[in-house]
């Protein structure tokens, strides 16, 4: 996979809207944590989600075209948007029919297939709103893209819960490993909404935090689910490719491995090797060792069965523990299926600044209840390898190995 690379990309996150932005509140180890005000939740457990502040559509396209898309549509545009003018890529220029959008997302546009349910009980199958059906399909966002862009190469959503995005990154890497596309943006996108926050909330799964506003936000160490909202797009090239057009790299794509598992209802999985396992063969297939690992940015979320995951699969590959410190980015931008985007821009970001990202002790794994989270800052230093995990409830794990170009 070493010929593969990262040359641009759009953020519209919690932690900011714009690379640099994005980049310096990573850095800082600003949260994106914000108390909801687009609906109530006066009755539920939890008031707080990981939102991003001030996007407005008018910043990326005209009226026109936005006016057709539902808010997850928006923010995957935007963000696409942003990633293409990032990387110096132009469509018009380009054989579109060898430009690939594939993207990741758990739920797809909830507020618009409720809003459209609700019109159809209110007035029956001759009173819905046909304007909001086909953003409820959960291929809305990327074929907004495709519209928007005029792309007509392959178009692929997945949807695979907290692992939808990492599987669009697989399914981007065997399309330009078999030469069906020249560039493919990779990403997802994920919205808040009250029907899919009152759900979480009804499970018991949402971290227990309720606030006035201004009030400081302490997450519960083990206490559940930070939802966020959002969208991230990545340009992902054949490297030769990009050289031929000196298009600036980010970094190289050094292993991609997915596996599933199994899992109770509503948890992890059962059996924590099955990440230690994917964490092996991504070193294995990277060509590293655990020495070689400058950074670990971590899945960990709040949810406690993660964290214990994680943490016993870092002990068990990585000996002397104790000296140990990680990057768990989720405890800054939330919950979502294009959380693992945005991570993954943060560790690209990390790798062509040589800045590595603030870190925690990888004992806070092991705590609970609500903890001011004390993060080492970002500092200067050598970084050539960062490994990545991630797992979804249901029992998908996986790991990715990026490397400096």
């Amino acid at each position: 996979m070493s010929d593969i690379v990262f040359t641009g990309m759009g953020i519209i996150s919690p932690l900011g809207i714009g690379r640099d932005i994005f980049w310096q509140n990573c850095c800082e180890a600003r949260h994106g944590f914000r108390k909801i005000k687009t609906f109530d939740t006066t009755h539920m457990h939890c008031d707080v989600a990981a939102l991003p502040e001030h996007f407005q559509p008018s910043q990326y396209m005209p009226a026109t075209e936005y006016r057709k898309m539902s808010r997850l549509s928006r923010l995957a545009t935007a963000a696409s948007i942003e990633a293409l003018k990032d990387s110096g890529l132009n469509p018009e220029t380009m054989d579109r029919e060898r430009i690939g959008i594939i993207l990741g997302t758990a739920f797809g546009s909830s507020s618009h297939l409720d809003e459209f349910y609700l019109s159809f009980l209110k007035d029956g199958p001759r009173g819905a709103q046909p304007f909001l059906f086909p953003d409820t399909v959960q291929n809305a966002a990327a074929s907004h893209v495709a519209i928007y862009h005029k792309i007509s190469g392959p178009n692929v959503t997945f949807c695979q819960s907290e692992l939808s995005a990492e599987y669009a990154l697989a399914y981007a890497v065997n399309l330009l490993e078999q030469d069906q596309v020249d560039v493919v943006l990779v990403g997802g996108a994920e919205e808040v909404s009250f029907t899919q926050f009152e759900c979480f909330n009804a499970l018991g799964a949402l971290n227990p935090i309720k606030i006035k506003e201004g009030d400081p936000i302490k997450p519960m160490l083990r206490g559940g689910h930070i939802l966020g909202e959002g969208a991230g797009v990545l340009i992902m090239e054949q490297e030769e490719f990009a050289r031929k057009r000196s298009a600036r790299l980010y970094g190289r794509l050094g292993a991609c491995v997915l596996q599933g598992g199994q899992a109770a209802i509503g948890h992890y999985a059962s059996d924590s090797r099955d990440l230690g396992r994917v964490m092996e063969r991504a070193l294995e297939q990277a060509g590293l060792n655990a020495q070689e690992i400058d950074q670990m940015d971590l899945g960990s979320n709040f949810s406690g069965e993660l964290e214990q995951m994680e943490y016993e699969q870092i002990d068990r590959l990585f000996k002397k523990i104790n000296l140990l410190r990680v990057t768990p980015l989720k405890y800054l931008m939330g919950e979502c299926s294009c959380s693992s985007v945005f991570r993954t821009a943060a560790c690209l970001l990390s790798l062509k600044e040589q800045v590595r990202l603030p870190t925690l002790s990888v004992e806070i794994l092991k705590a609970a209840g609500p903890r001011d989270l004390v993060w080492e800052p970002a500092q200067a230093g050598p970084t050539r390898n960062v490994l990545m995990t991630f797992a979804t409830y249901g029992g998908g794990v996986g790991a990715v190995v990026l490397e400096k170009s």
